[in-house]
């Protein structure tokens, strides 16, 4: 009988489990993560299926390198079936379905998901995907037994493309409880003290309601938890980077700007690189809210109530999957308050959907062979959280800024009011010169 083999399994993607120090040396490497919810889903992947015997690839290292140093290879890389323009996000097609194409030792992709602005579901998604995209998701459907999916919609997209083997298992960042979800969900409070909101706009959308959101945060003195690189995680950590361009950006997410100072003033801004730090935040509230799927996911973890709302297919198709408890945006009364969410918060048919969608999970790890991490009773052998890096630590634990700082950015906002929009548009399209010309090159060198 042949023995299992030890070496590590590649996980495609993964931010630092330990978090991200804030120096300025870390300053161009941290950017690059725009959205740091990847680490929940990331963390919950490689956990399930290698529990630590893994090292992330995050487009390193060549095939041959991988064939020799690894046992196989697994991709939680969502958001991927992507139409246009945000197939121009800087995702390197090319070079990644050459690399899949080139490796000889297994390789699994359990993350597949749609990208989208709308809230509908779109019977011709599929159609709006570049030849690039299709090669890309070919290549996986045919080196993959199955193609995981967070959601039916995601797999019936695939289905339109001719990939059959195309399975809904949800989001693995929903799975890291094991069997069953925490049984306090069912305990939602009538006057919490302590709540956070968890949004953003980083895709511009015009009818986003973040202002509304920011607004009743700063009126109530609830939390904010901001997980998109851009001007917050610049105030908290990064004062002396912020330029024009951040403000400008900022002004687009965030429409109106007074509620994000307000809360800034009084330290009520948070931003996570660290998924333990987050998940024990969370865990302290009453009372969790937003559009953010992996801003919410650490509460559920931590057994608290949290209400999502979908703000476009991605989170709808996640949360009915779950039967999750969510209103779409564009079905929120103009005047919001928390009352609202909380009389809508009912995990009464989320649990049982849960324990149904997390055995079909396993079921479809044990028939991958990677249940090597899965008790016979379905529960987590080697349960383990990231480590938050002792730095990392003290910085998100309680963001150090001082007034004169926030009154440095006052001073910029203020100045930047005073630019036209035309003018930031223009410098908008040097920088998108010089980024085309980088990809470019950068396929060219690796296609």
């Amino acid at each position: 009988m042949t023995a299992p083999d030890s070496r590590p399994t590649l996980i495609g993607y993964l931010p630092p489990p330990e978090g991200i120090r804030k120096t300025g040396a870390n300053y161009q490497y941290h950017s690059q993560f725009i959205n740091i919810g990847d680490i929940v889903y990331a963390h919950a992947g490689a956990m399930l299926t290698s529990g630590r015997n893994f090292e992330a690839w995050n487009f390193r290292m060549t095939a041959e390198e991988v064939n020799e140093r690894f046992s196989k290879v697994i991709f939680f890389i969502p958001c991927r079936m992507a139409p246009p323009p945000y197939d121009q996000d800087g995702y390197p097609y090319a070079y990644v379905t050459d690399f899949i194409r080139k490796l000889k030792i297994p390789f699994f992709s359990l993350g597949e998901s749609i990208q989208a602005r709308e809230y509908e579901y779109q019977s011709g998604f599929h159609k709006q995907l570049s030849p690039a995209v299709v090669r890309y998701l070919s290549v996986i459907a045919d080196r993959s037994l199955v193609v995981g999916t967070r959601g039916y919609y995601s797999a019936d997209v695939l289905n339109s493309l001719g990939i059959k083997n195309a399975v809904p298992l949800g989001c693995p960042s929903l799975y890291l409880n094991g069997p069953s979800l925490p049984s306090s969900l069912l305990e939602v409070p009538h006057n919490p003290e302590k709540v956070t909101v968890c949004y953003s706009n980083y895709q511009g959308n015009c009818h986003s309601r973040i202002d509304d959101f920011l607004r009743l945060a700063s009126q109530h003195n609830y939390y904010y938890v901001e997980q998109v690189f851009g001007l917050l995680a610049q105030a908290l950590y990064y004062p002396g980077k912020v330029n024009g361009a951040d403000i400008h950006a900022a002004r687009r997410f965030y429409k109106d700007l007074v509620p994000v100072l307000a809360l800034l003033r009084n330290k009520r801004i948070r931003y996570f690189t660290n998924y333990s730090l987050w998940k024990e935040f969370l865990g302290a509230m009453d009372f969790v809210f937003g559009a953010r799927m992996h801003g919410l996911t650490p509460a559920l973890h931590a057994g608290k109530p949290a209400m999502f709302i979908a703000h476009d297919s991605r989170v709808r198709e996640m949360c009915e999957f779950f039967s999750l408890p969510f209103v779409a945006e564009h079905d929120l009364p103009a005047a919001v308050d928390i009352n609202f969410f909380l009389s809508r918060c009912d995990y009464s048919g989320t649990l049982p959907r849960y324990q149904d969608a997390y055995s079909s999970f396993v079921q479809t790890l044990r028939h991958l062979g990677l249940d090597g991490n899965i008790g016979a009773d379905g529960s987590v052998i080697d349960h383990w959280e990231p480590e938050p890096d002792s730095q990392v630590a003290r910085e998100e634990h309680a963001p150090h800024y001082s007034s004169q700082e926030i009154s440095n950015l006052e001073r910029q906002l203020a100045i930047c009011a005073e630019i036209p929009d035309e003018t930031f548009a223009k410098l908008a399209q040097i920088k998108d010169i010089s980024q085309g010309w980088y990809l470019s090159r950068f396929n060219s060198r690796t296609g």
